[in-house]
């Protein structure tokens, strides 16, 4: 029997379209009507009391002074949680309208939805009262109420956010969603169009951790503008066209009793404590929670008086912008902020990357990154003037072993670039030999001169492996004793031949050369990535044996490295910006001409986006080489190295395994796996492409 809707449905479904507005806080309502599932699967209450600070912030959201909310905050402040869901749970229940929740991606919006919006709709008995009965209203990314109001759980896309029209648009993580949607401007301003319709009920909602860096090194706060971000694009950019409130304590020691910021200025890593920054009283953790109950959100040009009051002119717009530091976080330890701290600290130190730091700065912290360099910038003549007398082809002291990296030049000077690398203890490096390959003249250099074209020709790439992978050089103490190559790493782009060929092609048929000779565990193919590349070397196995159309004969038994290169560039920079001789150091020599320094130096980085580029046309091979090398060498796993007790082809020249006199054979280092994978194999890794 068919089912038919009750007479007491319809006066409901009714009802529930003509019901006005209820006229509360939205703050009020989230805790009225909201539940929390937890990852275990837990349910409760929203309670404000949790996180206090969050209670203006979304109140603003609910009111018609303002047409759009800016909150920036570190991870751990349950921002999303009271914004996005506080916010649509105020809306489904107490003034219906059509919004849309805009993710990063759209996994990310799937997941959303299902892990929090769906368990808080299903779990708030008054919010799943609200949905729709008919189960062809409801999937993962489009919801429909019983009062005709829509949500949408979407991502970034011209089609989301640049057509139809809601009365609120949530924006969450802002700082990861690209500057440009389609080609039709960033997400705020394109996300504020869609709710301009809806005049003083509109509302748009950007929230995010600090993601990008700032854009000028040099620059200062202003005294009159206290709460001004610095510089940067994203989510503090759009702060700073707000009112700009700061969240302050009120200092708990009786004789001050002052109000001021629990941000990073105020942290003592020390004691892992934050201090009040008139009398310096050390706050003990435990009256964490009290000073956020009692705290309060200053804009800028207010203040507040002992007694609370708050005095002044704030910043007149429609804007209502909130930002908080790592200290005030509700879930996160003071222990745990300096803990953190210190080990990027640390990984800095060791590596030169500054990734992990700008990514403790940013979610920790709740900050902009500055990008660190030194005091005056690197220079040609800067570099040679600390140049040393070294001799060239020979291995210095402190040298444990060495790396070779090939850059491919095509064009009019078809050519193998060529540098020689040595590292010594916690990648202290030297640079030992500059060369080209430009022409064959035989196995003993007696043969009539032929011009090489690694782009058509595969025996040129053979010279790589006599040239190169075969060569070793003498050590300095005078004893005889030679030095081998340990690994070479090789850049596979470059031009394309006449015939279609191209240097990848090549390259990856020298690699199966090499198997067949069993000399693959020490080469490695790479190449440069896309500058949004998230991980500073990410191995694959390439295969187009499927394509129609083939650039290079990728079979899936070739692995191929793809570099992160700005963020390796950052390394080599931060390796030049070193003055002493030490960790991560690089000692530059007298016999290289001002030509290779000039290619060192030549690159620059722009600050705004952190990518590196040329600003003409000049020669930049000796960065690139030097960027190919610290590749190979986390390849290698060099950063991870025990060098209390490293391994014999690392360790000191009368013990290092490669080390030999002449007559004698070098033994042989083991490297990573660079085995064929088996067919199976091969499409899991095609699939899953392995990251390093």
């Amino acid at each position: 029997m068919a089912s038919t809707a009750s007479a007491a449905a319809i006066r409901r479904d009714v009802a529930e379209l003509i019901r006005p507005p209820r006229r509360i806080r939205a703050s009020q309502a989230a805790a009225e009507v909201m539940k929390v599932v937890g990852g275990d699967g837990t349910v409760r209450d929203w309670s404000p009391d949790a996180t206090p600070y969050m209670v203006e912030p979304l109140d603003c959201m609910g009111s018609r002074r303002y047409d759009a909310v800016i909150f920036v905050g570190p991870a751990r402040t349950g921002k999303t949680q009271a914004l996005v869901d506080g916010f649509t749970a105020y809306k489904t229940d107490c003034d219906p309208g059509d919004g849309v929740i805009v993710q990063i991606s759209e996994d990310k919006a799937r997941e959303y939805s299902k892990k929090r919006i769906g368990r808080m709709l299903q779990h708030s008995p008054k919010l799943n009262a609200r949905l729709s009965p008919r189960g062809h209203d409801n999937n993962v990314h489009d919801i429909v109420f019983r009062a005709g109001n829509y949500l949408g759980i979407k991502w970034p896309s011209k089609n989301v956010l640049a057509s139809s029209d809601y009365q609120f648009v949530l924006l969450t993580d802002y700082d990861r969603m690209g500057e440009d949607i389609d080609g039709e401007g960033d997400a705020f301003t394109l996300a504020s169009k869609r709710t301009q319709t809806f005049g003083s009920t509109g509302m748009t909602l950007a929230e995010a951790s600090p993601g990008r860096e700032v854009t000028d090194p040099d620059w200062e706060r202003p005294a009159d503008q206290p709460h001004m971000a610095d510089p940067t694009t994203g989510i503090l950019d759009l702060y700073n066209q707000g009112d700009r409130r700061r969240w302050y304590w009120q200092c708990p020691e009786p004789s001050c009793r002052r109000w001021f910021q629990p941000i990073k200025d105020h942290f003592n890593p020390l004691s892992k404590r934050v201090c009040c920054a008139h009398c310096g009283v050390e706050v003990d953790p435990k009256h964490k929670r009290a000073l956020n109950l009692c705290g309060r959100w200053v804009p800028e040009g207010c203040d507040l008086t002992l007694e609370g009051e708050l005095i002044g002119t704030p910043r007149q717009t429609r804007i209502a912008s909130f930002w908080m530091e790592g200290p005030a976080a509700a879930f996160q330890s003071w222990a745990s902020l300096a803990d953190k701290l210190a080990r990027a600290e640390e990984t800095y130190q060791q590596t030169g990357s500054q990734e992990t730091l700008k990514t403790v700065i940013n979610t920790d912290w709740g900050l902009p990154y500055r990008h660190r360099r030194s005091e005056t910038q690197r220079s040609s003549q800067q570099l040679m003037d600390r140049a040393e007398q070294t001799e060239r082809r020979t291995v210095p002291h402190g040298v444990r072993f060495l790396t070779a990296t090939v850059d491919v030049q095509g064009g009019k000077h078809r050519r193998f670039v060529v540098q020689v690398h040595g590292w010594g203890v916690n990648r202290e490096k030297w640079i030992i030999d500059r060369f080209n390959i430009k022409e064959d003249r035989g196995p003993d250099n007696d043969q009539p001169p032929r011009q090489i074209s690694p782009a058509t020709q595969p025996e040129d790439w053979d010279l790589l492996t006599r040239d190169v992978l075969k060569r070793s050089y003498r050590l300095a103490d005078g004893s005889g004793r030679r030095m081998p190559i340990l690994a070479v790493a090789v850049d596979t782009g470059g031009e394309k031949g006449d015939d279609g060929e191209s240097v990848t092609s090549q390259a990856y048929d020298w690699f199966r050369r090499l198997r067949k000779d069993g000399l693959q565990s020490r080469a490695y193919l790479v190449k440069g990535g896309s500058s949004k590349t998230a991980n500073r070397v990410t191995k694959s196995w390439p295969d187009n044996t499927g394509r129609k159309s083939r650039k290079s004969r990728a079979r899936g038994d070739v692995p191929l490295y793809t570099l992160g290169t700005d963020l390796l560039k950052d390394a080599v920079a931060a390796m030049m910006d070193r003055d002493n001789p030490g960790a991560g150091y690089m000692h530059v020599p007298s016999w290289l001409g001002r030509w290779w320094y000039d290619e060192l130096t030549y690159e620059v980085r722009d600050p705004a986006t952190g990518k590196w580029s040329r600003p003409g046309k000049r020669p930049n091979e000796a960065f690139d080489l030097l960027v190919y090398d610290s590749a190979l060498g986390i390849i290698l796993g060099i950063e991870k190295l025990d060098w209390s007790a490293p391994p014999p082809w690392a360790a000191d020249w009368d013990e290092n395994l490669l080390v030999y006199r002449p007559g004698e054979e070098p033994g042989q280092a083991p490297t990573t796996q660079q085995a064929a994978p088996s067919p199976q194999k091969r499409r899991r890794r095609k699939v899953a492409k392995p990251r390093i």
